[in-house]
This record gives C-alpha cells, sequence and structure tokens, in this order.
C-alpha cells in the first residue's frame, strides 16, 4: 500500500485509527478508576493499533529491503519516543522538588535505559517502542518464512505468546526489559492483522447482507463483553495480561473486528466520516500529547471555585479529562504540531506539514 494514493476504499482504516484513539483517551482519563468501560475497552483498544499494522504491511513490497523499512519505522515511532521521552526528564529535574513523586530524577532515568517502568507509573509512550519492536518482530519472521506457504506462519500463534509468557515469568514480579513480553503480544497481533491482509485485502468488513452483519456484530459483542470481564482489566505497559495472556488474545482480536465492522458501518455516515477520518489521520501525535490537556483540568474548574490540587487525576471529572484530551489535543496537533517542522520531527520523527490534501493512506502501522 505504500507509495498508492488515498482512496474511499480505505477511508475506514483511518476511521478505525480515529476510534481507536478516541477509545485510548477514554481510558486514560479514567485511569487508575477500574469500572466496566476501562476493563472492556482495555481489553482490545491497544491491540486495534497492532493489527492495524500488520493489516497494512505489504509483504511483498518490503521483504526485498527490511533495512529501508526498519529504518523508516524506527524515524517514525522511535524518534519521537527518545526525544519526548528526554523532555519528560527534562521537566521533571525542576519540578521533582515541588510535586510528590516517590521517584528521583535519577531513577526516572535508569527506567528509560531499562525502557520499562516506573512500576505502576509507566509513560504513555510505552507504546511506540512496542509497536516497533513488534512490528519488526513479526516482519523479519516473515521475511524467514518467505519460501513457505503462508499457513506456517501460524506458528507464530504458539511461538510467541509462548515466548511472551516465559519472559513475563522471568522477571516477575519485576517488569519486563523494554517490554519484551508485550513486544512478542504486539508481534502476534500484527501476525493476525497481516493473515487478515492475505484473507481479503483491504476491503471493509461490511458483507452483502445487512442483517448478517448486525447478528455477527452483537454476536461478537457479547462475547467480548464475557471474556474480557473473565480476564479483567490489562493493561501492556505494565506487563499486566489480565488472567491468562493467552485469553487476552481473544477479546483483542473480537474487539478490533467489532470496530473494523463499525468503522466500514460509519464511512457512510458524512458527519461520523469526517470526525474520526481527522482524529485518525492525526492519531500518532494525538496520543502524544493527550495526557497534557489532563492537567489542565484544574484551569478549567477554576472558575467554579474548586481547588487547583489534585482535580487532573480526581475519578469524578475524567468527563472533563476526556473532553480536553480529544478537543485541546487535537487543536494542538492541527494548528501546532503539523505547522512546525520542529515539533513534527520530534512528534511524528519526520517534517510532517499540514497540507490542504489528505495525507496518502500509506503509511502502514500508524497510530
Amino acid at each position: 500500500m505504500e507509495g498508492e494514493p488515498q482512496s474511499p476504499r480505505f477511508e475506514w482504516i483511518e476511521v478505525t485509527k480515529g476510534i481507536g484513539i478516541t477509545f485510548v483517551i477514554l481510558v486514560h482519563s479514567m485511569i487508575p478508576w477500574l469500572n466496566p468501560v476501562t476493563i472492556h475497552l482495555s481489553s482490545f483498544t491497544i491491540a486495534i493499533f497492532f493489527v492495524l499494522a500488520g493489516l497494512t504491511y505489504n509483504n511483498d513490497r518490503h521483504r526485498g529491503n527490511l533495512r529501508s523499512f526498519a529504518a523508516s519505522r524506527g524515524k517514525q515511532f522511535l524518534i519521537p519516543y527518545i526525544f519526548l521521552y528526554m523532555i519528560m526528564m527534562v521537566l521533571f529535574l525542576p519540578l521533582s522538588s515541588s510535586i510528590d513523586s516517590a521517584f528521583t530524577p535519577v531513577e526516572v532515568f535508569l527506567w528509560f535505559l531499562y525502557g520499562n517502568g516506573p512500576p505502576l507509573s509507566a509513560s504513555h509512550l510505552w507504546f511506540l517502542p512496542v509497536l516497533y519492536f513488534g512490528l519488526m518482530l513479526f516482519v523479519i519472521t516473515d521475511r524467514a518464512l518467505e519460501r513457505f506457504p503462508y499457513y506456517s506462519r501460524w506458528i507464530i500463534v504458539v511461538i510467541f505468546p509462548g515466548a511472551g509468557l516465559m519472559i513475563q515469568s522471568l522477571f516477575t514480579p519485576n517488569l519486563a526489559p523494554w517490554r519484551l513480553s508485550g513486544v512478542f503480544v504486539a508481534a502476534t497481533f500484527v501476525f493476525f492483522g497481516n493473515a487478515m491482509r492475505q484473507y481479503k485485502g483491504l476491503d471493509d468488513w461490511l458483507s452483502s447482507s445487512r442483517v448478517r452483519d448486525l447478528a455477527v456484530f452483537l454476536l461478537l459483542s457479547v462475547l467480548l463483553v464475557l471474556i474480557s470481564d473473565y480476564n479483567g482489566f490489562t493493561d501492556i505497559a505494565v506487563d499486566n495480561f489480565g488472567v491468562s495472556l493467552l485469553i487476552y488474545l481473544i477479546p483483542g482480536t473480537i474487539g478490533t473486528l467489532l470496530v473494523f465492522s463499525a468503522s466500514s458501518a460509519l464511512v457512510y455516515s458524512s458527519h461520523f466520516k469526517k470526525l474520526f477520518m481527522a482524529l485518525g489521520r492525526n492519531s500518532q501525535e494525538l496520543y502524544e500529547i493527550h495526557p497534557v490537556a489532563f492537567y489542565l483540568v484544574p484551569i478549567v474548574a477554576l472558575p467554579f471555585g474548586l481547588p487547583l490540587i489534585g482535580l487532573e487525576h480526581s475519578t469524578l471529572f475524567w468527563p472533563l479529562r476526556f473532553v480536553l484530551g480529544v478537543s485541546i489535543g487535537f487543536i494542538m496537533v492541527k494548528y501546532l504540531i503539523t505547522r512546525n517542522r520542529v515539533l513534527s520531527v520530534l512528534f511524528r520523527g519526520s517534517p510532517r506539514i499540514s497540507t490542504v490534501n489528505p495525507p496518502k493512506e500509506t503509511s502502514p502501522s500508524d497510530v
């Protein structure tokens, strides 16, 4: 798909990313409050982007030049991860004496080198290297199995989760360095997405029968609720896969298929399509910047006579955090980050400047 122009045929992919980033911000706005919304959404929201990475990966195009592909995706994901994390550490130095934190600046730096942590306080930036290394793990495996039938790659479903479980058990109760267990889980979802590509290409997920589509959607929704309720809240950032990593793969896949189906239908609704495509096209930058908007909650609440301290984390104010995370985050991305070359490099790895025409669909694994 890389190098091909944007086509209405693939708009559902951008809508999917828009729905996915909306769910991510919603979950983040509620954490650490655990409730049915966070439990069920956490079971598949992050998996959506791993599956999309595999779905949009063009095997034939990139197998012959993995070095170029690795460099391109490294710029997109690792440059923002390194620079944004460094900025966070620099800001932490003058603020560490005035904020209530269990970690010193030196400890935060050591966690950065370790590639995981601090425990229960991991930065949301964890997603970028896990997506990159998970994608690369899959494409290297795909290249190694190039001369074998595609179905031979289904061994990934056994080997990768098994490796993830082994790594998790080796480091428990500590976190695995560079979230290696999560990388293998991400690579498994990337394979699922690529298998979907082999099955039906990049066509949308609607059939000729709306009744059948609705029946399948309802059935999968029930299964998702039941399985994710049993597995509990999940958070790859801290190596938490719920009751079982293997069970986590099920709602992750089911939830992704549900969003694929919903996105395929929303493409026919002009208002929803415009909204979610706008979010989807800027989903990586929006993911990276949205937590900043959460700290605006006290400022918004100040005219109502509410205290300035603690509101940004209060469970009562999650709706305000969610609205600010989406709206202010999008405004910052749309009118600041994508219009400044330096900020674009920091958040995207390249000087991505907004233009009148929409960006190409071609960037596999965009957040």
